[in-house]
């Protein structure tokens, strides 16, 4: 019988991800291993190389578009209330990702298609864009927004919050003016879906 983890797989995996957020792809093995209170090559025999721990350790994480969409259209009012609600918890997505997808995107091997296939074939925002279109369109079927083209609107209205979470990793913005530029994004995005009489 052999010897019990001293860590778990789930908390390596966070620690290698603190390791290459901090330091990108220099991020080495052995401080990773020490941060971790593990030997090197404890770290090779779980994952078997490096490669393979800088990928397990940077996958993105899931995100239910769909159920977000949908939970936001129950508990909203109005669509325009929906569409804030829909931004505020795609922040908190994007926020999660997109550091880590800054440095998983700098690595020579990356392909976003092994990236899609562990998430079920498809892209995580790829999915909000296709949820957030299908949402629109019924709206307009049903009468409560003007959106001739959802897939533009989706594309524009989450091209807009992942810009914000950009801007914040660049210093333009900081987490709380990031909040208010992304609702101000609905609110510029509005009038366009907006129904008149």
């Amino acid at each position: 019988m052999g010897r019990r983890k001293k860590i778990e797989d789930g908390d390596l995996l966070s620690v290698a991800r603190g390791v290459f957020s901090e330091r990108g792809l220099v991020g080495s093995s052995k401080l990773i291993a020490e941060r971790a209170g593990v030997s090197e090559a404890a770290l090779f025999q779980r994952f078997g190389t490096r490669d393979k721990l800088f990928f397990a350790s940077m996958m993105p994480p899931s995100f239910a578009a769909e159920e977000v969409v949908a939970r936001a259209a129950s508990e909203a009012g109005t669509p325009r209330d929906a569409l804030q609600i829909i931004a505020k918890r795609s922040l908190v997505f994007f926020r999660e990702v997109i550091g880590v997808a800054l440095v998983l995107m700098s690595h020579p091997s990356f392909d976003m298609t092994d990236i899609a296939r562990k998430h079920g074939g498809e892209n995580p925002g790829a999915r909000l864009i296709a949820a957030l279109s299908l949402w629109l369109g019924d709206e307009s079927v049903a009468g409560r927004v003007h959106c001739p083209d959802p897939q533009a609107s989706a594309d524009l209205i989450v091209a807009a919050l992942h810009s914000v979470v950009l801007f914040e990793h660049l210093g333009i913005y900081d987490k709380a003016a990031g909040d208010a530029r992304a609702l101000a994004a609905i609110d510029a995005i509005w009038p366009a879906l907006e129904i008149r009489s």
